[in-house]
């Protein structure tokens, strides 16, 4: 009776630990390992390719699972990462940050958000994105909501949660410097990005060759004075589930060790006010007809004087379209041979390649 009864035991034993094997047949297995709260945390990511496994419960074509081990923390984690469509979900690491993320790919945006290790489960709440622009460059812009657990099936809606849409990026969106104007090939210049209240944001290459590099400085500036970020540092502009000019709230710094630190509009006023570099913010007509110069930023006030497409001009003061956060007007300064040096307001389709825009 002793011998059946430890022979049912050991049986039983053997079924429970086959039950815990979630996948007999892997395959594109990745291994990472991360210090996390001081902790050592081994990371195995893979396919499972078993035949006969139930799909009913997965949302990808090509399901993943993800293992995750360390002291007192040994979990396997079902429909989180995998491809569906086009779009797919796997853990990596953050660049050569050494940072654990899940990486988000879909179509034109990819996204790298952060895990978090709190309270024996697996967390995330911010995301950071780079979207694929028509002309080819790349805009960056975070996003942070609620911090959530991960858990089985988290793949299914969670994840898209943390790639909402962005779409303060009217400038740059549209921005097409000339490949063959020779005298633009070696003069830097700079592209408008965004604004919170008297804080303007920039892009700043030093040549076209950087431009289509996606190679760049970002710079911020109030009516005096500007502030260069690190050119090695990664920028992104946080948004928040608002509309118009008011989705921006300010910069996500992050360096090359993967430190992130969040800039809001009075941090980023105190760089300002640190700053010794007078603002010169400088770029080029892009507008392929006569742009209008005007007194004031009012269509009653237009001038006969005009500019024409890749004169040079400095950026003084931009205003904003409330709604929409596009620029409506530019105040601009310009060296003319007859005039001398003339200041003036432009509309904010100058910028614009467009020739179908009108210049009325």
């Amino acid at each position: 009776m002793k011998k059946m009864f430890l022979l049912l035991l050991l049986i039983t034993i053997s079924t429970v630990c086959h039950a815990k094997e979630p996948c007999t047949n892997k395959t594109s297995i990745e291994n990472y390992q991360f210090n996390i709260n001081t902790q050592p945390y081994k990371f195995t990511s893979y396919y499972c390719e078993d035949k006969n496994k139930d799909e009913d419960d997965t949302i990808f074509s090509k399901p993943g699972i993800l293992e995750i081990h360390s002291k007192n923390f040994n979990k396997t984690y079902k429909n989180v990462v995998g491809i569906a469509g086009q779009r797919g979900i796997i853990f990596s690491q953050w660049n050569d940050k050494h940072k654990p993320v899940f990486f988000y790919s879909i179509k034109y945006t990819t996204a790298y958000i952060p895990i978090i290790i709190k309270d024996n489960n697996i967390m995330i709440n911010c995301s950071y994105i780079e979207l694929t622009l028509r002309t080819g460059i790349e805009a960056n812009y975070s996003y942070c909501g609620d911090l959530q657990i991960v858990e089985d099936g988290f793949g299914d809606e969670g994840f898209e949660k943390f790639i909402p849409d962005f779409y303060l990026e009217p400038t740059y969106y549209f921005s097409n410097f000339t490949e063959n104007k020779e005298s633009l090939q070696y003069k830097k210049f700079d592209v408008f990005i965004g604004k919170i209240d008297g804080i303007s944001f920039y892009r700043r290459y030093s040549s076209i060759k950087d431009y289509e590099l996606n190679k760049y400085t970002i710079v911020i500036v109030n009516k005096e004075k500007e502030y260069r970020f690190k050119p090695e540092d990664e920028v992104y502009q946080r948004i928040v589930d608002r509309s118009g000019s008011q989705t921006f709230i300010g910069l996500d710094i992050v360096d090359s060790k993967g430190n992130i630190k969040f800039y809001n509009k009075k941090a980023l006023s105190a760089l300002l006010n640190k700053s010794t570099i007078k603002r010169n913010i400088t770029s080029y007509i892009q507008y392929d007809e006569k742009t209008k110069l005007y007194n004031k930023p009012s269509n009653r006030s237009a001038t006969d004087m005009y500019l024409v497409q890749h004169d040079s001009v400095t950026i003084l003061d931009e205003i904003l379209n409330k709604s929409n956060g596009y620029v409506d007007w530019y105040k601009i300064s310009y060296n003319s041979k007859k005039h001398g040096k003339i200041i003036k307001w432009i509309k904010g389709n100058a910028f614009f390649p467009m020739s179908e825009i009108s210049s009325d």
